[in-house]
């Protein structure tokens, strides 16, 4: 029964992935933090799609990107991009603490309007 959440909490970091998808412009530094953090969702999400029989993995995954890409935002040079990193970090440390309530027994469906909003201002902000 926890296999569906927790395929939807793979399926939301991908939604972010999509949503990041533009590519970035703007300064040297401002377009490398774009493309990092593109990356780093893109690597977050393959590997969290392997993860579903594994929520505490799943979890450190998701925990992992977020300080990767809290560290990329700051390293962009770019108020914007750093604000949206952190929100999106935020998002996705948020994704961890629900995918850890569904491997301790709660079935509820993680909540994805976080990690949405996260990657519409990333995208606005690197785009």
């Amino acid at each position: 029964m926890t296999q569906t959440p927790l395929r939807l909490a793979g399926a939301l970091a991908l939604t972010t992935a999509l949503a990041l998808s533009a590519a970035a412009c703007g300064s040297g530094d401002k377009k490398a933090a774009c493309g990092k953090l593109q990356n780093t969702i893109r690597e977050t999400t393959r590997t969290g799609m392997t993860q579903v029989g594994d929520p505490n993995a799943l979890a450190q995954t998701y925990t992992n990107a977020a300080a990767k890409m809290r560290q990329q935002g700051k390293d962009s040079g770019d108020g914007d991009v750093q604000k949206a990193a952190d929100h999106a970090a935020s998002s996705m440390e948020q994704l961890a603490g629900q995918v850890k309530q569904v491997a301790g027994g709660n079935p509820q469906l993680p909540d994805n309007s976080g990690l949405i909003s996260a990657g519409k201002e990333l995208k606005q902000a690197c785009g």
